[in-house]
């Protein structure tokens, strides 16, 4: 396949000193190569704009035999409609940083306690000039994928994701409780002041929902709270990402869904949690965990599991968090259950903006449905075909709203007073 500006860096001489670096191999001789973008097949997790397989067949003094391996290279575009967007945006910096160094603090932290836990693929290599690039192991060569998105994850799946959030965000928590600055370039996420004009579409997303009540079904007094949110949705997200929550912060992924998150098989069997790996760390930021849980729930257990299993699945989150800070020996103090459904309740605002407008679009095959998550990367251009998708979502967006009517979670565009007054019961 012809090369790219961006891949043209591929030749015999880096692919030969990848191997013997990587593996410590001697005498390496390469037969040949292949440089292709990663697919477009629903499972495959590479399978985005920026990434290329690579597939090297060489033979070396401790493989005489053809030996064929793949590589995963992420790189930063040189064409095409985002250059000016990444020209602009540090995501792919805070990615190298993130395999390069947090990572794997991360996975020292975790193997304090005995284990050794990994949480992404193994960095290969990474490099910032001439161009940005970093080059992974390619995880579904050793029976890793990701999931249908267009399904959800089921039970199990959505299970194991969040014990692995819990390891995340616990290795995290801890390294901030040991140096505050820990991460001083992840200090803006999707939501943040800074990004107010690149976020449009989430509060005229939500006015088109109650614009199309009618014909999504949905009733004239739901349709009435929903078109007096718009003016309030991106403070009240702002307001989400900027919590203290108790003085409790952690690293969020920013991006945690099922396109990010592998999971490994051994013919049919799902391996357990600790072989759970995940990608894409663009759009990491500090703060609540709320961030990256109620992300996770809006996009990726399947409607079923969601309705069935939600607080379970908090639950499970919660009580592996707190375990891992306990045996990590962390000295400040850990929210309780209680205090974690509380602060879920009181940025349910959050809940509501995410049911609308990431929901039903990060369960749909096409990219250009995907929200703007990464705002600094969003391209203008990028056309999205919200009535389409609404209409195809409808009967779980009217069942999500009904849930939230229940529980007072659609008067925030009015007034909070019931929220306030849920919120004082639950504390009692």
């Amino acid at each position: 396949m012809p090369k790219t500006a961006e891949t043209k860096f591929v030749n015999s001489l880096f692919l030969t000193n990848l191997i013997q670096t990587q593996y410590g191999e001697t005498e390496v001789k390469i037969k040949a190569y292949d440089v292709e973008p990663a697919s477009a097949d629903i499972n495959d997790p590479y399978a985005r704009s920026s990434m290329n397989r690579i597939l090297i067949k060489y033979t070396s003094k401790e493989n005489p035999t053809e030996a064929v391996i793949t590589f995963v290279a992420k790189i930063k575009p040189t064409e095409g409609l985002l250059v000016e967007q990444f020209k602009k945006a540090d995501v792919f910096e805070k990615e190298i940083l993130m395999y390069k160094s947090v990572l794997p603090s991360m996975v020292t932290m975790i193997a304090k306690l005995g284990s050794v836990i990994e949480l992404a693929p193994q960095l290969i290599y990474s490099s910032e000039t001439p161009s940005d690039l970093v080059v992974l192991e390619d995880l579904t060569a050793r029976g890793y994928s990701v999931e249908n998105q267009t399904l959800g994850l089921s039970y199990e799946q959505s299970k194991m994701a969040v014990e692995k959030l819990a390891f995340f965000h616990a290795a995290s928590a801890m390294m901030l409780s040991e140096n505050g600055q820990a991460f001083p370039k992840f200090t803006k996420g999707t939501f943040h002041a800074e990004h107010k004009d690149k976020l449009s579409y989430f509060p005229d997303t939500i006015r088109m929902v109650g614009e199309m009540a009618a014909e999504l079904d949905i009733s004239q007094p739901m349709a009435d709270k929903l078109l007096k949110l718009p003016a309030k949705a991106l403070q009240k997200a702002i307001e989400a990402y900027e919590s203290d929550f108790k003085g409790f912060k952690v690293l969020n992924h920013g991006d945690f869904w099922t396109n990010n998150i592998l999971f490994k098989y051994q013919g049919n069997e799902l391996v357990d949690a600790n072989f759970v790996r995940v990608v894409d760390f663009q759009n990491c930021v500090v703060g609540s965990p709320i961030i990256d849980l109620v992300y996770f729930l809006a996009a990726s257990p399947a409607h079923e599991v969601l309705e069935k299993h939600r607080d379970e699945l908090v639950y499970i989150y919660h009580e592996t968090l707190v375990l891992l800070l306990q045996k990590m020996g962390y000295m400040k103090s850990i929210p309780s259950l209680l205090e974690l459904q509380v602060e879920l309740l009181k940025h349910g605002s959050l809940q509501v903006i995410y049911a609308l407008t990431v929901s039903p679009f990060m369960r749909t095959k096409d990219a250009h449905n995907t929200p703007p998550m990464q705002p600094t990367l969003h391209s203008p251009n990028q056309s999205t075909n919200v009535k389409q998708v609404l209409r195809a979502h409808a009967p779980s967006i009217v069942a999500q709203l009904k849930a939230y009517e229940m529980v007072g979670l659609l008067d925030w565009g009015a007034n909070e007073s019931k929220i306030k007054g849920l919120m004082s019961r639950f504390q009692r």
